[in-house]
């Protein structure tokens, strides 16, 4: 029964309604009484979370991306709200490769496109220049789409199907100068950063919006320059874990804690870095069963680079010993709509599901696309919570249209939801925690 009190107290608490920026205070206890237990989790607190990952993307150039100054002072941040929850706290160093855009330059049919707003260079491209005609390759998930390419040409390969670094490998090896992507960008803010995920492609790598594009295509005359170094550097992922917990099991939830270079990450994903802060002060450091443990991933827009590693230091045993892995990236989006990954453990599934109430959730086939990814690999059930990113959403209008963009900024996250999915977090860890006690 002792350890059932606190998850009682928890649904109580979450369960409460949303009648503002934050529920109603506490009754003041009588003279002699205990202590009220914490506080529900809150639009404001969240917003707190939100505004203190701003301000430090402010300060650091615009962007809280791996390897940065910023990085290092979010993971500053989240070290010290979780020891203040009471939380055992971690960081462990994992190593990667910066990529740094000096300058870039696209050219088609004689227009200059501009950066971020008609063009991006994908992380990791190589460095160089190259002029030609553009010249048709499908996809590009295929050598053979590259098997007609003349002296002179640029590859046009279509966005989606595989990879980047697929697409770009491919171009490589068949002996292009440079390669062009180009896909529909939803919106009119600018076009989403990408990345090849590690280095080694040493031809120039652009993504580019059919807009931007316009009435040039194959056959158009097109000049690419790229100037970018890649060099070793360090980031970290932060873990924390219950001191209380019965048994040798383990719960886990995460998201990553790196923005892209080009924004401030505030949906993507200062959204769930918060959703996890409030999470782990509700459930506090005592939870109903198993321990619980938070991770916050470095390097994810990287290639997930910080869960991978995370993951591959663990043994066997200990892999066993992980129950569960919940994940959330991007939970409060401008223009939600609230999903989880259809890939999923079904059980998983159906826990999230009940937490989420009321309104339900949709599915969404995340595959490898975030840091649930090296968790689903090992063996480990999974599970995640997503509100959108790039896809059309209610009234064919984007879900975050500042996806990736500089625009990603607190005044553009969607409250109501972000307290839903975090609500809904805490909820199903305290609920996974008794279940394997």
């Amino acid at each position: 029964m002792r350890r059932l009190l606190p998850l009682l107290i928890l649904a109580a608490l979450l369960g409460a309604c949303d009648s503002g920026d934050e529920d109603d205070p506490a009754a003041r206890p009588a003279a002699g009484a205990p202590p009220p237990p914490p506080p529900a989790i809150t639009r404001a607190e969240l917003g707190e979370h939100l505004a203190a990952l701003q301000r430090i993307a402010d300060r650091n150039g615009g962007n809280r991306a791996a390897g940065t100054p910023g990085h290092d002072a979010s993971a500053d941040y989240v070290a010290e709200r979780l020891r203040e929850a009471g939380w055992r706290v971690r960081r462990q160093p994992v190593p990667f490769t910066v990529f740094r855009l000096r300058r870039a330059s696209l050219a088609v049919d004689g227009r200059r496109l501009r950066r971020i707003r008609d063009f991006q260079v994908l992380s990791y491209s190589g460095s160089g220049s190259a002029t030609g005609t553009l010249a048709g390759a499908a996809n590009g998930c295929d050598q053979g789409n590259f098997g007609a390419l003349g002296s002179g040409e640029i590859p046009l390969a279509g966005r989606g199907e595989c990879f980047f670094r697929e697409k770009a490998r491919n171009a490589e090896l068949a002996g292009a100068p440079a390669l062009v992507v180009v896909g529909e960008v939803h919106g009119r803010r600018g076009v989403p950063s990408g990345t090849l995920g590690v280095p080694g492609i040493r031809i120039p790598v652009v993504l580019v919006s059919f807009d931007a594009l316009g009435e040039s295509g194959v056959g158009s005359p097109v000049r690419i320059g790229v100037d970018a170094v890649s060099r070793s550097s360090r980031t970290e992922n932060v873990i924390a874990e219950t001191p209380g917990g019965s048994g040798d099991r383990v719960v886990m939830a995460g998201g990553h804690l790196d923005s892209v270079a080009g924004g401030p990450g505030i949906n993507d994903n200062g959204s769930g870095t918060a959703a996890l802060i409030e999470a782990a002060e509700a459930l506090r450091a005592d939870p109903p069963g198993a321990r619980v443990r938070l991770a916050f991933w470095g390097a994810e827009e990287l290639g997930l680079l910080g869960s991978r590693h995370y993951v591959r230091s663990l043994d066997g045993d200990q892999r066993r010993r992980i129950r569960a892995y919940l994940n959330l990236d991007m939970v409060g989006s401008p223009n939600p709509v609230p999903e989880l990954y259809g890939d999923g453990d079904a059980k998983l599934a159906r826990v999230l599901r009940r937490a989420a109430r009321p309104g339900g959730l949709g599915t969404v086939g995340a595959g490898g696309s975030s840091d649930h990814a090296p968790f689903q690999e090992a063996g480990i059930p999974v599970s995640g919570l997503y509100t959108g990113g790039p896809e059309a959403g209610s009234g064919g209008r984007t879900r975050d249209p500042c996806y990736h963009l500089p625009c990603d900024t607190l005044r553009h996250v969607n409250r109501r939801v972000l307290l839903r999915m975090a609500r809904a977090t805490a909820e199903a860890l305290g609920v996974l925690s008794a279940r394997h006690k």
